[in-house]
């Protein structure tokens, strides 16, 4: 227990206050143990009523086994006995903690106990097979004297207020919450600092025990130490000597000694390394993690500063490594422990998403609001992406944390928890159209660049090379918003209409960019006469006649309105919702029509282009640039159109009509 530990830890200063406390805990389990029993032999003898289950008494005294809140619906009676499932479990448990109880009290030299306690324990049935009979339960419930007969019950009854009385003499003062003794003038600001910050936060463990703390002195040494939760071996010690505060913290998860240290990281402790410790008179020598660190204080405010943010986050240490293992649905290792830590910086912390039901309360929240964008087995971070996921389970601690602090009912945190998941999957929709919209851009950006080329053809403007290289630039980052789509695809299958938009929109960027790259052979000489030698001939520029030019030059045009159609399309779309404002969607369908109606006119403009390129082309090279680059514009403004097709199928089908 946590006495024992402290003396493995060579705290034996605080042994006995520790002890004190480790027995008064095992009163509370043993009388758990004994509310288990009478109320699972009840049930068993009336197996038609509904059967009250014992988690909340199970959690509040601290008893780990969750098995046994099982045990009253499982009960049952046959053949004179009561078949109690974990029984004989609940007998070695409530030996062992009769023990702890009377260790502090046979130690003081109080005698009878001992007397009392072993005949006790030698009558305890063994319970084979988890078997009792109505008079095994019954000679260790009893709590009533009868003469000639003891009974566990009763020995509890009488060590408790044994506990109690020596609690009370030993401590010689409560401490704004702190049980101090043999303290001096000195001492007390800093126990006060550091009870500042364990109250300051306390309330955030809620209804889980702990945090309890007492101090003294010891030669030149204020000795402060916090049981932090139930667990035998978790355990902080604080000593403090002169400006010197010196931290040794024990735990048996070595993910949680490094989470401390993370905690306390602002304050630039000096760690010495972590080593393992082992108490044997723990269950089976357990081994558990030990670990100091040094702070040195500039001055006294400095000193008590440093105690006051200690003691803060101690409640950040309660239940921690349940919480991780419930957030493991949701996040991925190190974003788990991300959002641990965020949760105690924002003074939020983990136990009031505990007290909501955890990981369960996510999950209803899920099933409400994702509809088919999960499945069985799917991480939320992969669903949503993991800043989104992040940004979630951080809103869901806080939530818990701050409504159950203001006194809100446990359905209205559930009602926003749902009502936040349902944006962050609308948000999803919208983000995917925020990428469409970019990938549109960069369209545009094309597009631009193409329109100027073409306008240049036939002048001495020259810089198609470095147009061609920023098409290339812009037509890789397309791409790269394409993976994105196909990325959100795979976490979402109901999403796959945007990869199909970006898909078949980057064959617009895709083809742009190949008429950016055919612009610089026209620049080359292609539509400009060379004479021998390769000098320029006069009026070379002009020698494929203007027809042509104005000709690609309307349908480059109609490719950029093309292009900004789309983008409004996108934007307009982002607007629509079920119900919405009715000219949100008159803007996206009047959008989409547009981009229908300007792919026709860059049919009919492709085939003037052609034609006249056949008229008046000097050679097979002209003639095949122009009918390349017509093809280009072209197919362009078909692949916007068969994306603004599939975007309004969406809007039509799924936001309006779903």
């Amino acid at each position: 227990m946590k006495s024992r530990v402290l003396e493995a830890m060579g705290m034996t200063e605080l042994r006995r206050a520790s002890g004190l406390s480790d027995a008064l805990a095992a009163n509370d389990r043993v009388k758990y143990y004994f509310s288990l029993l009478q109320m699972a032999v009840s049930h068993a003898d009336h197996p038609a009523q509904s059967a009250a289950g014992l988690k909340r008494e199970r959690l509040a005294a601290g008893v780990a086994d969750t098995t046994l809140d099982a045990m009253v619906e499982t009960a049952r009676r046959g053949s004179g006995l009561y078949h109690l499932p974990g029984a004989g479990n609940v007998m070695r448990c409530i030996a062992d903690e009769m023990r702890i109880m009377s260790d502090p009290v046979a130690a003081v030299g109080k005698s009878g106990y001992n007397e009392r306690l072993q005949p006790l324990l030698d009558a305890l049935p063994a319970a084979a097979d988890d078997c009792l009979t109505a008079a095994d339960v019954t000679a260790i419930t009893q709590s009533g004297r009868q003469k000639g007969k003891d009974s566990l019950h009763r020995l509890v009854m009488d060590l408790h207020k044994e506990l109690n009385a020596l609690q009370a003499a030993l401590a010689e003062e409560v401490l704004d919450g702190a049980s101090v003794y043999g303290l001096e003038d000195a001492d007390k600001p800093k126990v006060k600092a550091f009870m500042a910050g364990v109250n300051r936060t306390a309330a955030l463990k809620f209804n889980h025990p702990g945090l309890g703390t007492t101090a003294t002195r010891a030669g030149e040494r204020l000795i402060i130490q916090n049981d932090i939760g139930t667990t035998d071996a978790h355990v902080i010690v604080i000593h403090v000597e002169a400006l010197t505060v010196t931290v040794t913290y024990s735990d048996v998860h070595p993910e949680r000694v490094r989470f401390l240290r993370d905690m306390l990281a602002p304050m630039k402790l000096s760690w010495g390394d972590e080593r393992t410790a082992r108490a044997t008179t723990l269950a089976e020598g357990m081994p558990f993690q030990l670990v100091t660190g040094s702070f040195q204080a500039a001055d006294a405010t400095d000193c008590a500063r440093f105690l006051e943010f200690l003691g803060s986050r101690l409640v950040f240490l309660i239940d921690w490594n349940k919480t991780r293992k419930q957030l493991r649905a949701f996040l991925r290792g190190p974003q788990r422990l991300d959002v641990l830590l965020w949760a105690a910086h924002n003074d939020a912390g983990h136990r009031g998403f505990l007290e909501i039901g955890g990981a369960r309360a996510i999950n209803e929240a899920i099933e409400a609001t994702a509809d088919t964008a999960m499945h069985f087995g799917d991480r939320l971070c992969d669903v949503l992406g993991e800043a989104p996921a992040v940004a979630f389970i951080q809103f869901v601690l806080s939530a818990a944390a701050h409504g159950l602090l203001e006194g809100q009912s446990h359905a209205l945190i559930a009602d926003r928890i749902r009502a936040e998941l349902q944006r962050y999957f609308s948000d999803d929709e919208r983000r995917l159209l925020g990428v469409a919209a970019d990938h549109a851009g960069l369209i545009f950006e094309i597009a631009a660049l193409v329109q100027d080329g073409v306008l240049a053809a036939g002048t001495s403007d020259g810089g198609f090379g470095k147009r061609a290289d920023r098409a290339r630039r812009f037509e890789h980052d397309a791409d790269l918003l394409v993976v994105a789509a196909r990325e959100a695809a795979r976490r979402r299958p109901d999403r796959i209409v945007f990869r199909t938009l970006l898909e078949t929109a980057d064959d617009a960027a895709d083809h742009l960019e190949d008429v950016a790259f055919l612009l610089v052979l026209l620049a080359s000489g292609t539509i400009c006469h060379e004479e021998p030698g390769g000098h320029e001939a006069p009026g070379g520029h002009e020698a494929l006649g203007g027809e042509v030019l104005d000709a690609l030059r309307s349908l480059a045009a109609l490719t950029v309105d093309g292009v900004q159609e789309w983008i409004k399309a996108l934007s307009h779309a982002a607007h629509v919702t079920r119900p919405g404002s009715r000219e949100d969607t008159d803007d996206f369908l009047t959008a989409i029509d547009r981009v229908a109606a300007l792919e026709h006119q860059a049919d009919d403009a492709q085939r003037r282009l052609t034609t006249l390129a056949i008229q008046q082309s000097k050679d097979f090279r002209q003639l095949h640039l122009y009918t390349v680059i017509s093809d280009g514009l072209e197919e362009t403004m078909d692949a916007l159109k068969h994306a603004s097709l599939a975007l309004r199928g969406h809007v039509l089908g799924e936001v309006l009509g779903g």
